[in-house]
């Protein structure tokens, strides 16, 4: 009896042939699955005739050997030869299958550490040359059978960054999957030798427990809307390294499962399992990388500044700069964006930009790519590249979890989830589904869910298909978690993004000056009255401030709930939005102000006290902007709300209508505004260290009667009451906390809706 018996590299398992043809690879459709990153998903295929077996590699990457050697055409096995697949071993034989427990224990042991210069480490530094290998004289003693006596070397490159060699090693070296002779490292390599895997950090290669994607598991969610229920008992595994689909008619419940399993969202019962642990009760964000509908990119940079400042985000503060230049350019090589690489995204083609939004995601090796939708608004044929990309990343290692409507190109993945009415119909292979749902393409899939009720196929889906047990919450040995090493602080990133943003089109900087300066012209040529002059100032920083921040936030949310995950705190962001704007506020404050000073010929008042207005108004301005953008759900309601804001403004402002002449109500009403304050701190301007003499009063009658309406104040006496002014200042001040802390509730609150 022939048989096919795996006895190295995978658990073991044997394979009793009849006579045809058998595909072996990491494809769920093969005849001879093994599931292995580092093998094709049609690796090779076995023939037996009846008399004899072949053996053809079927153009994989890693090839496939016969008792060590590489083959390049059909080879004949004898009784006992081994065939090499990857890391896995496959035995030909003839007679009586032997008896292989279905465990891991023909897997080489994994030793508990490793000696770096004869010290237990978990790292190798890469500042010199270093050997490894079994032999006790190498640098890094790797102590394992899979491991040659001289396995590989590693150390820097002449010219920069750092370079791996395998020295003729037996079982080989592997890069992502990838075996190689020589490989220059990039951030984020994974390099696997033996049994041991390694992750590489720009400055060192540091001990990990697997080589690329992790898997995931759902036991038992529910995630509800008020009285909806949006998924119903969901429970599925999403096997490694895989590229796998959610599909289902509108309002399945697709995107509610995906924010669910990549920790957006946690449902309402259940857990989510990456690799056995519980993503939500995990200390440290998972190293999820996700791709939402809308573009994670910043429109205004180009694609190589939108990358390179993912990637500060992303990597530790200590990456070295050439190897971040390197990870970046292989990066837009993988996707196909080098040569577009200083063009801005927003003259990116729909397909290109999704691309860019995906290599951000990339930047960080992520062990699960998340994606809602990918192709949505896409022509068929950039629908098809994009498809054939995230094909490529899952043969790569990285495991592919995406939504979809469009059916035209599942065939390219390895399995489908079907949903409908948030219950889980079906799990499979695309051929799989088409059997099962006896349907000819699964494109007439969505007419046959609608022959029973969701449930239904739900119960008969695990009738069929039993329900694997799922490990606890916190009983696997790793957690899925994000970079453990210092990250950069991001406030600095933020702030240089902003400025990068602003400074991309010199028009920017056009706009902003001309402002200040076109109401300067227009308030000098309309009135010469003083006390109105500083009221255009005042009332103008007040528009410029919620005009500049009131889409800030709102037209890019998706890119804060992103970068929330990866560990850009809601306090750094929104300090960077305070501080960005309130300069820019400022500065054309100033401009303003120094344009009406000189069209007025001179000053009038305490130019401190002025000062003191302007500034106050548009720290208050940026944060009442800052406020609307975050509670607004689309920039055109942002828009919309800050007229609203603006005229009570000026209704209340104590100059249209001064204080002296308001009754208790609208004067308490007010009190509360910041164009209040900034009237009180320039009527204070007026009168400050001036006698309050008839010509004084005369020329600033509103003034004095708002700062002294009981006329305690002789004609003699010359006004040094700081108190109004200063309390106005601290009005704007608490304008400036209470909007930062409005802001940052709203953005808590949209986190995760």
């Amino acid at each position: 009896m022939p048989y096919l018996a795996v006895t190295g590299g995978l658990p073991g398992r044997v394979f009793v042939l009849d006579e045809g043809a058998y595909v072996a690879g990491r494809s769920p459709e093969a005849a001879l699955e093994l599931s292995h990153v580092e093998i094709s998903r049609q690796h090779c295929c076995f023939t037996w005739d009846g008399e004899r077996c072949a053996v053809e590699d079927l153009g994989s990457v890693g090839g496939t050997r016969v008792n060590g050697e590489r083959i390049y055409s059909i080879t004949k096995l004898k009784n006992g030869d081994r065939v090499g697949i990857g890391p896995v071993f496959i035995e030909f034989g003839m007679g009586e299958p032997p008896v292989v427990e279905l465990t891991d224990s023909s897997l080489p042991a994994v030793t508990s550490t490793m000696l770096v210069r004869g010290i237990p480490a978990e790292r190798i530094p890469l500042d010199t040359a270093l050997v490894i290998g079994r032999d006790s004289a190498a640098d890094v003693v790797l102590s394992n059978p899979a491991i040659s006596r001289r396995h590989a070397q590693v150390g820097p490159k002449a010219g920069g960054g750092c370079e791996v060699c395998d020295l003729n090693s037996s079982s080989g070296s592997f890069v992502n999957g990838h075996r190689f002779d020589k490989h220059e490292l990039t951030v984020g390599d994974r390099l696997q030798i033996g049994p041991f895997y390694f992750h590489f950090n720009g400055r060192a290669l540091v001990r990990v427990a697997n080589a690329a994607g992790g898997s995931l598991q759902t036991a038992h969610i529910f995630s509800r809307f008020g009285p909806l229920t949006i998924l119903d008992d969901v429970t599925i595994e999403f096997p490694a390294s895989r590229f796998i689909g959610i599909i289902g008619p509108s309002g399945a419940g697709k995107s509610s499962l995906l924010h669910a399993i990549s920790g957006l969202r946690q449902p309402d019962e259940g857990g989510v399992f990456a690799d056995h642990a519980d993503i939500y009760a995990a200390g440290a964000a998972p190293s999820f990388g996700f791709v939402p509908q809308e573009d994670i990119v910043h429109p205004e940079l180009t694609v190589m500044e939108a990358l390179r400042f993912a990637a500060r985000l992303r990597l530790p503060k200590e990456t070295p700069g050439i190897e971040l230049q390197k990870l970046l350019l292989q990066t837009m090589e993988q996707l196909s964006l080098r040569q577009r690489a200083g063009i801005p995204i927003s003259r990116l083609s729909g397909g290109q930009r999704k691309r860019v939004s995906v290599g951000v995601e990339l930047l960080a090796r992520p062990a699960i790519l998340f994606l809602d939708e990918p192709t949505s608004g896409l022509d068929p044929a950039t629908e098809f590249q994009l498809m054939e990309l995230l094909r490529d990343l899952a043969d790569t290692g990285c495991t592919i979890v995406c939504t979809t409507h469009i059916m035209e190109n599942a065939y390219l993945m390895d399995q489908v989830v079907v949903l409908v009415a948030g219950c889980v119909a079906f799990q499979g292979s695309p051929k799989e589904a088409r059997d099962y749902f006896n349907v000819a393409k699964l494109s007439a899939l969505y007419d046959k869910l609608l022959d029973r009720p969701a449930k239904e196929w739900q119960s008969e889906f695990r009738e069929k298909s039993p329900i694997p047990e799922l490990l606890p919450a916190g009983s696997g040995t790793q957690r899925l978690s994000g970079n453990e090493e210092r990250r950069a602080l991001a406030l600095p990133i933020l702030l240089q993004r902003q400025w990068a943003i602003l400074s991309s089109d010199w028009r920017n900087f056009i706009i902003l000056a001309g402002q200040p300066l076109i109401i300067a012209a227009l308030v000098s040529w309309v009135t010469d009255e003083r006390a109105l002059v500083m009221f255009f100032a005042y009332l103008a920083t007040l528009w410029f401030g919620c005009s500049n921040a009131a889409q800030e936030i709102v037209k890019e949310i998706a890119i804060y709930r992103r970068e929330r995950l990866i560990g850009v705190g809601p306090h750094a962001y929104l300090t960077s939005k305070f501080l960005f704007l309130t300069a820019i506020t400022g500065t054309q404050a100033l401009l303003l102000y120094g344009a009406l000073i000189l069209g007025e010929g001179g000053r009038d008042g305490s130019v401190a006290w002025q000062l003191a207005a302007v500034l106050g108004t548009a720290l208050a301005a940026v944060g009442i902007g800052t406020a609307i953008s975050a509670f607004s759900r689309t920039v055109m309601q942002a828009v919309m709300i800050v007229p609203l804001i603006l005229i009570p403004q000026i209704v209340f402002s104590g100059y249209t209508v001064s204080a002296s002449g308001m009754s208790d109500s609208v004067l308490r009403t007010s009190r509360l505004m910041p164009s209040f304050s900034a009237q009180v701190m320039m009527d204070t301007s007026f009168l400050w260290k001036r006698k309050l003499t008839g010509d004084t009063i005369s020329d600033h009658g509103q003034s004095y009667r708002n700062l002294d309406p009981e006329r305690e104040l002789g004609s003699d006496d010359t006004y040094e009451r700081p108190g109004p002014g200063l309390k106005a200042a601290m009005g704007h001040g608490l304008w400036a906390v209470g909007t930062y802390l409005a802001s940052w509730v709203a953005l808590r609150r949209r986190e995760r809706t």
